[in-house]
């Protein structure tokens, strides 16, 4: 695609520049002033931005603290269906690709799986609802189902998805150092509205607080909790969290825009004490993210 090959026509000409440099000073170019995150995070996470879109806006100006959430306010969110069947969430990403967790495309026939987006209502059918088949899943090949480490896998969809009008991507973090500890996150979906009871036809939420890494293998996971997962509930009293059916969507923290943060990957139980959701954190796949969706186009803003 036209920018990634400009990316790299420009990487070219810098260490051409710097060559050139060293040939006639005898000395390489010092450095200019630059943040922390621009030689190694920025510079890795090169996508083409040809979408003309922004990322991460939701279609209602205020957050819903609680239960039901408007028609269409989380534009990213995805179904995964089997049939007429919730089984994982997902989100979208930029114009082609869904991310979620590597446990909901594990040992399944993706051909029969369809991907669904703006319908917050599943007992309705909605217009304006975007419906797509996966044309592959690109699970993260070095998913451990016994460790539950490295729980994200990608879905490039047969056709992309138009990104104007309701329709729009979430922002990914902005670098690998994006942590969001001890910030309010916002998990979404259509799974069971408590351990043991029924999916909901409509889509809810619950505003959940990420803890550190320290603070979760403190509670009943202890060493499992690796840097690459991210932690968030109510440890002490529990009673927030997400359920079954949300396997695979998203944990969004808004930073003006809303971020993903995390992918729903485990918990025990449903929103007990002393054990948190557990995520994946986005933040450290940025890398595996880029170069896995180098045919698709993310917003420019």
């Amino acid at each position: 695609p036209p920018g990634v090959q400009a990316d790299y026509i420009e990487d070219l000409i810098d260490a051409q520049k710097q060559q050139i440099l060293t040939n006639v000073l005898g000395v390489a170019p010092t450095q200019t002033q630059s943040s922390p995150f621009e030689a190694t995070d920025a510079k890795a996470f090169r996508v083409n931005r040809c979408a003309s879109c922004t990322c991460g806006v939701p279609n209602a100006n205020r957050i819903v603290g609680g239960t039901q959430v408007r028609t269409n306010k989380y534009p990213w969110i995805a179904q995964m269906l089997r049939g007429s069947t919730l089984f994982c969430g997902g989100t979208l990403i930029n114009d082609r690709y869904v991310l979620t967790a590597a446990h909901c495309v594990y040992g399944m026939d993706m051909s029969q799986v369809t991907i669904r987006l703006l319908q917050y209502d599943r007992s309705s059918s909605q217009a304006g609802a975007v419906t797509r088949s996966v044309a592959f899943a690109h699970m993260h090949a070095a998913y451990d189902t016994d460790v539950l480490v490295n729980d994200i896998a990608l879905l490039r969809l047969n056709a992309p998805v138009p990104l104007f009008d309701a329709m729009r991507p979430v922002c990914l973090p902005s670098s690998a150092q994006q942590r969001f500890d001890y910030k309010q996150a916002i998990v979404a979906g259509w799974g069971l509205s408590k351990e043991g009871g029924a999916t909901s036809s409509v889509l809810q939420e619950t505003v959940v607080p990420i803890i550190t890494n320290a603070q979760c293998r403190a509670t009943s996971y202890k060493s499992m909790i690796v840097d690459t997962m991210l932690c968030a509930g109510l440890v002490q009293t529990g009673g927030r969290d997400a359920c079954q059916g949300d396997s695979g969507g998203p944990l969004i923290v808004p930073d003006r825009i809303f971020r993903l943060a995390g992918v729903v990957s485990f918990g025990y139980g449903c929103a007990k004490p002393n054990a948190p959701g557990v995520y994946t954190r986005v933040s450290s796949y940025l890398d595996w993210i880029a170069a896995n969706t180098r045919d698709a186009c993310y917003c420019n803003k």
